[in-house]
């Protein structure tokens, strides 16, 4: 019995229209997969394609040497994979997968070892954060361990350990009071939506990612509060909305369509207005990300806990949240008026 069956998965394009992309698997051949608009078009072109596989099978044919196979292949066959398209992260994995393809694309993949990784990384290194080189080396390992699971390069051949750098400390750059003031007077003169935003993000601290995916259906303005659905740990969070950011929502006028996204705009047009609002007030080394950190700061500074730090902020591990752990550490508590009633005298 034929176990290979061909899988299909659909996935919205730039321009809001999806795609369906056909994959077909038989052993014994690479696996072979085609984007369509049409989901008929890709279920006729994927049993066509099985079907003249199989033949070619009977037949005795099989798969080209994979001795042969360039790192190029492998990734375009990695990026091809509905699996991968699926990735909420393609965009950003395919940028990651580009370089290598730039930079070692006609290698073969049987000689790739660890001092060709490590010669990737003494490369990737000047001009790029330790963090970066390292994301660009976990992508390619996601390529590599890909192509083993899919049989294009032999079990035995593992991702080379300890190529990874270490990473400084992570980073908690925040506004101090002075800051925040020249920042929110300066937003205020901006597009309401710029200062709604800005302001949703500063008072949740939801990630860049997570305010642009919002819907108008996940906002409760009368209960001040978000929904985060989709999100980075794949746990959904509920979150306050101050009352900031609540009036700044209204601003933005008329009915919405409740599947409609509160901010329509691209990760990098959002990023691209902060930096030009970054440039005219002087306020350097501050990214929109940092906005994160300013809400966590603030949370800390006026009492709450790092458990109540890390649910607001959707952390998976406590550990992620103790860098405010400084800022908690110290500050008194409600409990604490109670204990001193208690030892007095």
């Amino acid at each position: 019995m034929e176990s290979n069956v061909p899988s299909f998965q659909k996935r919205r394009l730039d321009d809001g229209s999806l795609s369906v992309v056909a994959l077909v698997r038989i052993k014994g051949f690479k696996p072979v997969s085609k984007a369509f608009r049409d989901e008929k078009e890709a279920k006729v072109w994927a049993a066509s394609t099985e079907a003249e596989l199989k033949r070619q099978r009977d037949r005795g044919a099989g798969r080209e040497d994979t001795t042969r196979m360039t790192i190029r292949t492998l990734c375009e066959n990695f990026l091809n994979d509905p699996k991968t398209l699926g990735l909420k992260s393609y965009d950003g994995l395919e940028l990651l997968i580009s370089w290598w393809m730039n930079e070692y694309g006609n290698e073969r993949v049987m000689g790739f070892g660890v001092t060709k990784v490590r010669d990737a990384r003494d490369r990737l290194l000047p001009g790029r954060a330790p963090a970066t080189v390292n994301r660009h080396l976990s992508a390619m390992r996601a390529c590599w361990n890909w192509g083993r699971h899919a049989g294009l390069i032999a079990n035995e051949s593992a991702w080379p350990g300890k190529v990874m750098l270490t990473e400084p400390p992570g980073r908690a750059r925040f506004l101090d009071d002075d800051e925040l003031k020249k920042v929110l007077n300066a937003v205020s003169k901006e597009p309401a939506w710029f200062n709604a935003a800005v302001l949703v993000a500063l008072g949740t601290g939801v990630r860049r990612g997570e305010l642009l995916r919002l819907c108008w259906k996940d906002v409760d303005l009368e209960g001040q509060r978000i929904v985060v659905l989709e999100t980075k740990n794949g746990t959904p969070r509920a979150v306050h909305l101050p009352g900031p950011a609540v009036r700044a929502l209204k601003a933005l006028g008329r009915k919405h369509d409740p599947g409609e996204r509160v901010f329509p705009y691209s990760d990098s047009y959002l990023a691209h207005t902060w930096k030009a609002l970054m440039s005219r007030i002087s306020l350097k080394n501050f990214r929109f990300h940092d906005l994160r950190h300013t809400c966590a700061s603030y949370l800390a500074q006026g009492g709450a806990s790092l458990l109540e730090i890390g649910s607001v902020l959707g952390h998976k591990s406590p550990s992620v949240t103790m860098r405010y752990a400084h800022l908690v550490q110290g500050a008194p508590l409600a409990a604490h008026s109670k204990l001193e009633g208690k030892l007095k005298r």
